[in-house]
């Protein structure tokens, strides 16, 4: 009968080493699960404001042909277009849109702001962001335009043309400074993501937990887009070496807030550590017991 105690508490300790092997994997590799949650977050939560004055539009280009997106909505001939269909009654002009990202719970929220400051959802989504060694930085930004055509490209390190890497969108993240001039920060930006068209092998493919090298990676950018575009008003479409976009009539504000779950000392490495330790004391225990 001790044997084949012994026996049934050998196969429980090689499946607990095997799980825990593969979590220690997973977590060395900084890939962080975590659902996505009702976010709690204060309209009126204390970060710095960006200036949202943009600089001026810059004149419209000749006439363009515009490229094909499967993401349009049908009877629509471009974005622009689309951009002017507003939401019917509930939807007052003169409010605001907003974008926030949450850290903790990887997640974005497009959000329309009425002029009582009150946040209404528009659209939420799982997000994939820097992982731990090229985090995505908490912080004020704004977009004030965006790439939304199948066109858009991917430029390397060498400068190399990657066609579809941002599977048809990328929305540029801006610091402005008093003077209301916008610069980009860092090449961060909001992007779709098609894995097969990566140029390095060794890039995460995932599009949700902390994975990319910075940036926010959208699961659906088709979803993002009809929504932001639909709140949003769009200047004409021009064009660049990056590809087709569009200045916005008026910036979005983007806010990145919270942090990472590895920063909160409840994290799933340290839940599974606390239960491993309590197993392994309550078997030595056991065994103790067993041996008088």
């Amino acid at each position: 009968m001790f044997m084949f105690h012994l026996h049934k508490i050998g196969l429980i300790l090689y499946f607990l080493g095997a799980f825990s092997a593969t979590l220690w994997a997973d977590i060395s590799e900084q890939r962080l699960p975590v659902p996505l949650q009702s976010r709690e977050f204060d309209a009126q939560q204390s970060i710095p404001p960006t200036d949202l004055s943009a600089s001026p539009a810059p004149a419209p280009d000749e006439a363009l042909e515009t490229p094909y997106d499967l993401c349009l909505p049908p009877l629509f001939r471009d974005w622009q277009e689309f951009s002017r269909f507003r939401r019917e009654a509930s939807i007052q002009a003169d409010s605001r849109v907003r974008v926030v990202i949450d850290r903790t719970m990887f997640s974005l929220v497009l959000e329309e702001i009425d002029v009582e400051n009150t946040p209404h959802v528009m659209y939420q989504t799982e997000v994939a962001l820097g992982n731990l060694r090229s985090p995505t930085p908490e912080g004020s930004f704004i977009i004030n335009h965006i790439y939304c055509y199948p066109d858009v490209v991917f430029f390397t390190s060498t400068h190399e043309r990657v066609s579809n890497l941002y599977n048809g969108f990328f929305a540029p993240l801006l610091r402005c400074d008093a003077s209301g001039r916008c610069d980009r920060f860092n090449d961060l930006g909001i992007h779709g993501f098609y894995p097969d068209a990566r140029p390095d092998q060794r890039i995460s493919p995932d599009t949700f937990g902390a994975v990319s090298g910075g940036c926010i990676r959208l699961p659906d950018p088709c979803a993002f887009k009809r929504s932001l575009i639909l709140t949003s008003s769009l200047g004409p479409r021009k064009i660049n070496e990056r590809g087709s976009y569009h200045w916005l009539k008026k910036p979005i504000e983007v806010l990145i807030v919270n942090g990472y779950p590895t920063e909160n000392p409840n994290t799933l490495f340290n839940i599974f550590s606390d239960s491993f330790g309590k197993l392994e004391k309550g078997l030595g225990e056991l065994l103790r017991g067993w041996g008088r």
